[in-house]
């Protein structure tokens, strides 16, 4: 079988939660069936639609460049149809008989068009909100939820710089001064033109894939015949995680691992940090900063915040996936402080299969994997005070911090999920054979 991946990011260069899902289902399907991946780049130092082809270890991996320079409309942030060529001659070279898109950031949502046009069996992977929402997880300016998708809540978010665009600002004039401040009905106008778009294209793919329930339960409510949706947990590699030893300090050790942007919440934790007050605990801040929606200076502000708070914080940077074990082993504690609703939480599980204590905002994926005080500690999203609290009874209480720890978790391994996936992918190349 052949089988080609379309993705926002690909590891080394992205590790975020997505990218490193697709690495594992990769990898682990190269082992019996070829693999390739393109996935979306953007390097100032090359031109836009420049496509480089390299081996990967057994995965053809093609990384295409994209900085929007050309945009001129809104829909170009999810539509582009060179990049919908440039895909097509993948297609043409290559020629798999199965595409899964696992994100369209960055790439074209035409990709699903041109698949479903050449008759290939089509799998399209639900990891946020992109579908539905255009900043992707459901959360507008002020760091405010949208709990339902509310059109006149959206209108102010239209605005350039909430998708990261890198184009130069002269090629984009017309158009800043057309979404700077649009009026309502305008901004309405585009919007019921994103929810035909994004409603058409997710009724293409032969079967759609999310990691939980609540995931699913979040596509129905925007419209989704959830009898295409089929629920398949992101695996790990467990064996990786029992391997490291942990370590003993006489302080409590708290710690956060991801990207350090607004949605992710560090800053709700560094607020806890301070509120809790012992000076018997440490916190470590590990994770890459990126910008998020225009903010460029959300990690000087943490780390301006950091220095006025008494104890001991650490921001370590980047880690690679590797050191994700080792990282864990010298925590006592792992904080998930997401404000906005995670689909899965991959480093939650990571720290299930740790032995590590978790406390996590009790909404979204998260609060469908954790008990409340059986296999973990929730809290209300985006309240520093409850999560201090928390916080304060797992220091107090070692024995509930251990109990919690050793309590029995479900988590998918590589091989489960590769299997899940093989079954799909089989089933539909047989439906579309029988169906030629």
């Amino acid at each position: 079988m052949r089988i080609l991946f379309v993705v926002h990011g690909f590891v080394p260069e992205r590790v975020g939660g997505v990218e490193l899902h697709a690495h594992y289902l990769a990898s682990a399907l190269a082992a019996q069936h070829a693999v390739g991946v393109l996935a979306w780049e953007s390097d100032t130092a090359k031109p836009d639609y420049a496509v480089e082809e390299r081996q990967q270890g057994a995965l053809t991996v093609w990384r295409l460049n994209h900085r929007f320079t050309d945009l001129a409309t809104f829909a170009g942030i999810y539509r582009n149809e060179r990049i919908d060529e440039l895909f097509e001659g993948i297609v043409d070279r290559w020629r798999p008989d199965l595409v899964h898109v696992h994100h369209l950031i960055g790439l074209s949502a035409g990709i699903l068009e041109r698949t479903k046009g050449r008759s290939l069996p089509l799998v399209l992977g639900l990891h946020d909100y992109w579908f539905g929402c255009p900043r992707g997880q459901r959360i507008r300016d002020g760091l405010l939820v949208c709990h339902e998708i509310d059109r006149n809540l959206c209108v102010p978010c239209l605005k350039p710089q909430n998708y990261e665009l890198r184009a130069p600002r002269r090629p984009l004039g017309a158009w800043l001064r057309h979404l700077r401040l649009p009026t309502r009905r305008r901004g309405l106008g585009i919007l019921r033109r994103y929810d035909e778009d994004m409603h058409r294209l997710l009724a293409l793919p032969d079967a759609l894939v999310t990691p939980s329930d609540f995931h699913r339960e979040m596509y129905r409510r925007y419209g989704v015949d959830v009898a295409r949706v089929h629920i398949l947990p992101c695996g790990l590699p467990a064996a990786d995680f029992p391997r490291v030893a942990r370590s003993a300090t006489p302080h409590f050790r708290i710690g956060f691992l991801g990207t350090l942007i607004p949605s992710k919440g560090p800053h709700v934790l560094l607020d806890a940090y301070r509120l809790l007050g012992r000076r018997d605990t440490t916190l470590d801040i590990h994770g890459d900063w990126v910008a998020y929606h225009g903010d460029t200076g959300y990690l000087e502000r943490l780390e301006d915040a950091a220095r006025t708070i008494p104890g001991t914080i650490r921001f370590h940077g980047r880690y690679e996936p590797a050191e994700v074990p080792r990282i864990l082993a010298s925590l006592d504690v792992l904080v998930v402080p997401s404000l906005w609703y995670e689909s899965y939480s991959i480093v939650l599980r990571e720290a299930f299969l740790a032995g590590v204590a978790v406390v996590a905002s009790g909404h979204g994926a998260m609060a469908e994997a954790i008990e409340h005080g059986v296999n973990g500690l929730l809290f209300r999203p985006g309240d520093a005070a409850d999560l201090a609290a928390q916080l304060r009874q797992l220091i107090d209480e070692p024995e509930l911090r251990r109990r919690m720890a050793a309590h029995p978790k479900r988590v998918a391994s590589i091989d489960e999920n590769t299997a899940g996936h093989l079954h799909l992918y089989e089933s539909l190349i047989g439906k579309e054979a029988r169906s030629a």
